[in-house]
């Protein structure tokens, strides 16, 4: 694997993927003697000038995780609240309205623009003595035994990390470790998601909207100052329709499909389109080596679950991790195969609730469109089916033990 003029690292984990779950990841252990090697394909000023236009819906369970991390505050500013989200189908009568009251929550969610968390999570751990960023560096090949191997390139010259255990946090890798992790899961849609930002009469709205449709599922989820993130699930051929669209036609058709509920838009803008599909390993460990966020499952975005779910794994881990560094011999085998038993019914059922939403509920049907009007209206009416959807939807049924520890 290594040849004479290939240099040499080691390290107790390298983190493969400087995204936001590899960042997230780095920071929760920033205030350890931990020795990390950041990988990474950006430069380093990409992460100086992200200029990415995507939002994130963050939940009340990850907000905890960044106040804890004393990142909160410098991210806050940019977010606007999600308190309530209300859930219609069209053309059926039934719809609820879930609040955050509900749950005696100042907030049910967070909408942050994507560069302003990473620029936040990057600057807070580029400095840190123990880590190491390898930036425009492409891995090539990882092997695992006692101690992780990765061979990758940096300015057209290999080189080798010796690691005690490796984090595999970006989905752009899978072609690397296809050989270490074999069982996936992979189901497609047959839809894209198409993203935009919409200006609108509507000033200010703390309230977001999900419309199931015939053609697909659409999300208006409110930005500062009169403008929202619009995200409708719908199929291939609709979504390339739409992506051909004039300006003029784009904000006719949002219109139509949004109703007035987000007031009149007056500007439709950033209209980008990308491919929907699930996709999750079913053993996300392999002895020291383990995946997360994106390299471990990639959900639906219906339920904005994948960043979440993937920042509670990271609190998860790092705080397994915390607890054996005291020990002689940190065994990360044994570390990554409690994480495993621990997070995989989080996981799993977050897999089966996405999938069921973006599979069974969208489409036309005189039997679905009552079943789903029923259901809409039963949980209207009922608080306790309301408080446990809210509960669900933050993780706090699976991940209570993780959040009491955060809090205390």
């Amino acid at each position: 694997m290594q040849s004479k003029d290939m240099s040499e690292k080691k390290t107790d984990i390298v983190v493969v993927g400087a995204g936001l779950t590899g960042l997230s990841f780095c920071n929760l252990l920033k205030d350890t003697n931990t020795k990390i090697f950041i990988l990474d394909n950006h430069s380093e000023e990409y992460f100086r000038e992200v200029n990415n236009d995507r939002h994130i819906v963050l939940s009340n369970t990850s907000k905890i995780i960044l106040e804890k991390l004393s990142l909160w505050e410098k991210i806050e500013n940019y977010c606007s609240k999600v308190k309530n989200i209300h859930i219609s189908k069209k053309n059926i009568f039934g719809s609820t309205l879930i609040r955050s009251t509900d749950e005696n929550l100042d907030s049910l969610g967070y909408q942050v623009p994507i560069k302003y968390l990473i620029r936040c999570l990057y600057e807070n751990i580029k400095n840190v003595k123990n880590f190491e960023f390898l930036y425009a560096s492409e891995v090539l090949e990882v092997s695992n035994g006692n101690l992780v191997k990765l061979r990758y390139k940096q300015n057209a010259r290999e080189n080798l990390v010796i690691a005690n255990s490796a984090i595999f946090s970006s989905g752009y890798t899978d072609s690397i470790f296809q050989d270490i992790f074999i069982e996936k899961v992979e189901k497609k849609y047959n839809q894209n998601a198409v993203a935009c930002e919409v200006i609108s009469s509507e000033n200010n709205s703390d309230t977001a909207y999900e419309r199931f449709t015939d053609q697909g599922i659409i999300a208006a989820i409110p930005r500062k100052e009169n403008s929202w993130t619009l995200i409708y699930s719908t199929s291939e051929d609709e979504s390339k329709k739409i992506i051909n669209f004039s300006k003029k036609d784009a904000k006719i058709y949002f219109q139509k499909l949004v109703g007035k509920k987000c007031g009149i838009f007056s500007h439709v803008n950033n209209i980008k389109s990308y491919p929907l599909q699930l996709k999750y390993y079913k053993k996300f460990i392999n002895k020291n080596i383990c995946l997360l966020g994106d390299a471990a499952h990639t959900l639906h975005p219906i339920a904005a679950q994948s960043f979440n779910l993937s920042l509670r794994d990271c609190t998860f881990l790092t705080n397994q991790i915390k607890k054996n560094k005291s020990k002689e011999n940190v065994k990360y085998e044994d570390i990554f195969q409690e994480y495993y038993e621990e997070r995989i019914k989080e996981q799993i059922r977050l897999v089966k609730f996405t999938d069921f939403l973006a599979s069974y509920i969208h489409g036309n049907g005189f039997f679905k469109n009552n079943l789903v009007g029923v259901g809409l209206m039963f949980l209207d009416i009922n608080k306790n089916i309301r408080v446990n959807t809210i509960r669900y939807l933050l993780g706090v049924n699976f991940s209570q033990s993780l959040i009491t520890n955060l809090t205390e």
